[in-house]
């Protein structure tokens, strides 16, 4: 059963009528970006840097480009379907109990997101407070995103996610800028698909074409369109709306991502040196370009941490009492179809925010087992996620006049071969 534009409560929103209105409407899809960006990420762009220098940049602005792609593909779905339905209705079409699988899946995989996520914000504090200790600290990032979360009021979280974004850009890419660019070397690398050589026994292809794949399969970009649901987006009218306010989050992770992949080869690169933890990055900013250096990217460790955080919990949540919304209707109608009603709302922000700060003690071992899990859990899932979009997108009884054009389902194939790609990649390796 959909539910209605009448049985949701939130107000429909304004749409723009000129570039500062526009500007100023711009919320959800910054959530959803900075929602995808952790510490791991930020490791993961400066050692890059350090391997490749500026060589492979245009490896993650495609896989950012292609994950654009994709998440319009699933907004069109959620704006532009004659029912009126979310996309977990949707799934619902092809098997009843497809979206309560998703919606309890959902709750695991942000629990151990969350783990190292809770942890980095809190460390990120520690380091540069020079007070308490990781778990303090960790707690009281705890505490504030169950504040900013507890009633499910959406704009408190985009405001909240909104200066967040000032202070990485301020951070990251001061840090960069500091550490003195070169500007050619970059735009070459963005634009110009160089491949070099293989680094450290991965086939360079092989490391890009696995990117892509797990940006494609990732649960993760089923969070947007219950975000700008909640902004009040409902709607074919909001498509143009919706598609630059995703565009302009894309370019800000973008941005933020190649500044942290410009430290890792400025710095990192040329002494042939890496890294293996955020720590081990501050420290070499450090080291290289002052106390402030430290302090800067610590800043911005924090920023993507606490921002992944309540974007998680938040998106996720929605996302778990949706499926059972949708698994068993009479409940929604019991709640009103709203979903921060629903007692189980509340679990969800127990199970995603509240509960991994155990994983902050420590006595706690590392996270290595933890990240085998959360990708198990992601390989049963790929594919009911890819090809579930793919059938649901192509049906006019559906989608009428919007059904995806022969580009969008050439780029979604791909992206579903790239994601069994790094499927395989995932089990090859576990195995080695």
């Amino acid at each position: 059963m959909a539910i209605s534009v009448e049985e949701n409560k939130t107000k429909l929103a304004h749409i723009p009528a000129n570039f500062w209105e526009y500007i100023l409407s711009f919320g959800p899809g910054i959530v959803m970006v900075l929602s995808w960006l952790g510490a791991g990420d930020l490791v993961d762009m400066s050692v890059s840097g350090a391997h490749y220098g500026y060589d492979l940049m245009w490896g993650l602005v495609l896989a950012l480009v292609l994950r654009y792609i994709l998440v319009n593909v699933i907004s069109k779905y959620a704006l532009c379907n004659v029912h009126h339905e979310t996309i977990f209705q949707g799934y619902r079409r092809l098997f009843k109990y497809l979206p309560l699988i998703f919606g309890i899946a959902s709750l695991f995989l942000a629990h151990f997101y969350a783990s190292y996520l809770v942890k980095g914000a809190g460390e990120a504090l520690w380091h540069l407070t020079n007070t308490g200790n990781t778990f303090i600290w960790s707690l009281i990032v705890v505490i504030v995103s169950v504040i900013l979360l507890g009633k499910g009021v959406y704009n408190y979280v985009e405001i909240t996610i909104k200066g967040i974004l000032i202070l990485m850009v301020i951070s990251l890419i001061g840090s960069a800028i500091w550490a003195g660019p070169n500007v050619p070397a970059l735009l070459k690398g963005t634009i110009a698909f160089s491949v070099p050589k293989n680094v450290g026994g991965i086939d360079t292809l092989v490391f890009v074409v696995s990117l892509i794949g797990a940006v494609a399969g990732s649960m993760s970009n089923l969070i947007y369109p219950y975000l700008f649901d909640q902004k009040g987006w409902r709607g074919p009218k909001y498509l143009k709306l919706q598609r630059y306010d995703l565009l302009f989050g894309i370019l800000m992770i973008i941005i933020i991502d190649l500044a942290v992949w410009v430290l890792g080869a400025e710095i990192l690169h040329p002494k042939g040196l890496t890294v293996k933890t955020v720590a081990d990055m501050a420290q070499m900013l450090t080291s290289t370009l002052g106390v402030l250096g430290g302090i800067l990217f610590y800043l911005g460790v924090f920023g993507a941490c606490f921002s992944t955080v309540i974007g998680y919990g938040l998106g996720f949540g929605n996302l778990f009492v949706d499926s059972l919304f949708v698994t068993l209707p009479e409940r929604a109608r019991k709640y009103g179809y709203q979903h921060a009603k629903d007692p189980l709302y509340k679990l969800s922000l127990f199970i995603t925010v509240v509960l991994p700060v155990i994983w902050a003690l420590p006595s706690m071992p590392g996270f290595v087992y933890l990240t085998v899990m959360v990708n198990a859990w992601q390989i049963i899932l790929l594919p009911a996620v890819a090809i579930g979009l793919i059938v649901l997108t192509n049906r006019k009884d559906l989608l009428g006049e919007y059904v995806n054009k022969w580009w969008e389902n050439l780029l979604l194939f791909i992206l579903i071969v790239l994601t069994f790609w790094s499927v395989w990649q995932l089990i090859a390796s576990l195995f080695k």
